[in-house]
């Protein structure tokens, strides 16, 4: 067994952090600062915590900032080497190439874009021997976990069954020798995963180990980002593993003028200024940004030398820094200018779309990009001018780029209507779904009239709710909670008593993704967004994504009540029972396959937590749609949400 402790480490700084896309754009991400410290010091800090002497650094994103980073810096008994990438080699290619670095002593890697703060004895008391070629560090809580390890050792770096027991997440440190080198294919690029799964296919061992007492944080998102603020912050607090990561950060720099108000954490790079009358929440604002009075920034990161007038969420810049040329124009063409206007990046969605809030002095726009891969994107604008000659509601267009897929559009406020439902009496939330439902009755009488001629997407037919219950199958039955096959297929034949139903009533233009996130409250009333799918089916549907919405949890008499109200406002379109909960089990059964699939792409984890909700509008459908549902009750009954 060798016990020998690595005198050297290949610390990987050349990604392209394209989840922190447009930050990352201006800013490698391995020089992003944790606490005033950027991520890539942090990990030579550590590495020289355990006795590394050399280092080998790669670049390609950024290069000349990585390097500029490193030989303006001092690093305290580190030799520190720099291999530039003119292409990026990929985290196989750069061993390599960095063959002349390794020699017969064990040796680290680590991504220099991960928060980490470890001991490495449990390594150096496993060591490698003739069969153990690596040691990975593995969590067995957070992240993917598509890592499978039994007794130590890794059998899948792919699992079929990610998030169950069993399986961990690569916290992106290897400890390994260089025996690696005869796997890695070719002298381009290449994954060193590949290269441990061809090992292991030739006998070789790859080890595991997933220590107590450690932190690990992944910082793709800029969510992650500030999460990874907050732990480190609450461990130096504690003292408990992190707070390493803490120690040099100069969080109490003083701004330079006072009367702002801020609460949770505030970490702020230099020259950074608040007026009075500024406020931050959760934020981290770099070199150079300004709060000007009245400036919000709120569970924000914020890019160097970005002023800031109104409220910022996510992810904030500079419009001439932050967008593409052609939405530069676009602005311009409107009257902005970009130099002027900061841009706030709001959460993916499920859509293929990304919405940009843009604001400059006192006015306020949407940017909206969008994949012509799915169709019904570049239907959004036909659709809002549609909706709006039937006196709907919605965004007004102020510009649009079909070429290149974007459009610019009103900015309906900040407030949509499950906000205001976490606050709500139930008065009030009884007459914020009346203003809903009367939008929601317009849509339906006069919709379907006014759409002739105007493209559409395909309406319901057997075809599309076949489609929505293999979407079901697929994301949420076997990629989330691995049901059998004969089970699955059994739930899906009882399933298609709702297409029976629903195919018999009459058709109107439906929203088709009619939930509270999908509406705001605007000072002129409820206003609907998200509207480009529109196709023609049973108003169940409709009514059925509103009042059953996971992201609301309203209680089955407010349900009840409210489709009442619906029948109130329009008689002859009345929604039986029957008909609206066999409504709610089809479309529940969409949502669940829609969460289940959006939570495991990167960025999007967060959809996890309406799989809970959704599960209770599904059973409480079920029962009350007057069919039996004996195989999809079981399995929906000994479902448990996964955290």
């Amino acid at each position: 067994m060798n016990e020998r402790r690595p005198r050297r480490a290949v610390v990987l700084a050349a990604g392209y952090g394209t989840r922190l896309l447009p930050l990352t754009r201006r800013i490698p991400k391995a020089l992003l600062p944790l606490w005033g410290v950027p991520m890539l010091e942090h990990a030579l800090r550590l590495l020289r915590s355990w006795g590394v002497r050399e280092v080998l650094v790669n670049g390609h994103h950024h290069a000349d900032q990585i390097w500029d980073h490193l030989r303006t810096r001092p690093h305290d008994g580190l030799a520190v080497s720099f291999s530039y990438e003119p292409e990026i080699l990929g985290t196989g290619g750069v061993l390599k190439r960095a063959a002349w670095f390794l020699d017969e002593a064990p040796c680290w890697m680590l991504n220099a874009d991960a928060a980490a703060d470890l001991a490495p004895p449990p390594f150096f008391r496993c060591g490698l021997d003739d069969e153990t070629i690596a040691l990975l560090w593995l969590h067995a809580t957070q992240g993917p976990r598509t890592v499978e390890m039994r007794e130590g050792v890794i059998r899948s770096f792919r699992s079929e069954r990610p998030g169950t027991p069993g399986t961990y997440t690569f916290c992106g440190l290897h400890y390994f020798d260089m025996r690696i080198l005869q796997f890695i294919e070719g002298d381009g690029f290449s994954s060193i995963i590949s290269a441990y799964e061809q090992a292991m296919q030739n006998g070789m061992r790859v080890g595991g180990l997933s220590p107590r007492n450690v932190y690990w944080a992944d910082i793709g998102t800029p969510e992650q980002f500030l999460e990874a603020h907050r732990e480190v912050k609450q461990a130096a607090q504690h003292g408990s593993r992190g707070a390493a990561l803490y120690q040099e950060a100069r969080a109490a720099r003083p701004l330079c003028k006072t009367g702002a108000r801020f609460s949770g954490f505030l970490s702020a790079g230099p020259d950074v200024v608040a007026a009075p009358g500024a406020s931050a929440h959760n934020a981290v604002l770099l070199e150079g940004v300004v709060l000007e009075a009245g400036g919000e920034a709120r569970n924000v990161v914020v890019a160097p030398n970005t002023r800031v007038e109104g409220r910022i969420e996510r992810l904030a810049m500079t419009a001439k820094e932050s967008l593409l040329p052609g939405e530069c124009a676009m602005l311009r063409s409107v009257g902005w200018r970009p130099e002027k206007t900061v841009a706030s990046f709001g959460v993916p969605r499920g859509s293929a779309r990304q919405f940009v809030r843009l604001r400059s002095g006192d006015r306020r726009a949407m940017l909206v990009r969008y994949d012509r891969a799915r169709p019904e994107n570049e239907s959004y604008v036909p659709h809002a001018r549609l909706l709006r000659s039937i006196g709907l509601r919605v965004p007004r267009v102020l510009a649009d780029e079909p070429e290149l897929s974007i459009s610019l559009l009103e900015d309906l406020g900040d407030s949509d209507l499950s906000q205001a439902l976490r606050r709500a009496s139930a008065v009030e939330k009884q007459r914020l779904y009346r203003e809903v439902l009367e939008q929601v009755v317009l849509l339906h009488r006069k919709g379907a009239r006014a759409a002739a001629g105007v493209r559409l997407m395909p309406p319901f037919t057997p075809r599309l709710y076949r489609w929505e219950r293999e979407w079901f199958a697929e994301h949420f039955l076997r990629a989330r909670i691995s049901e059998a096959e004969t089970n699955i297929a059994a739930a899906l034949e009882e399933l298609r008593q709702m297409e029976k139903v629903l195919l018999r009533q009459p058709k109107v233009l439906l929203h088709r993704d009619l939930q509270s996130t999908n509406i705001f409250l605007t000072p002129k009333g409820p206003a609907f967004i998200d509207f480009q799918g529109m196709r023609l089916g049973p108003a169940a549907y409709d009514l059925a994504s509103l009042l059953c919405d996971p992201y609301a949890s309203l209680s089955l008499s407010l349900i009840e009540s409210l489709r009442g109200t619906y029948a109130e406002l329009w008689p002859e379109g009345a929604v039986e029972a029957p008909v609206f909960w066999a409504g709610a089990a089809q479309r529940m059964a969409q949502a669940l396959g829609a969460y289940a699939r959006l939570s495991q792409l990167p960025g999007n984890e967060g959809f996890a937590r309406h799989i809970g909700p959704a599960l209770h509008m599904f059973r409480r459908a079920l029962a009350r749609t007057g069919h039996a549902f004996p195989v999809l009750s079981e399995i929906l009954e000994r479902t448990q949400p996964k955290k």
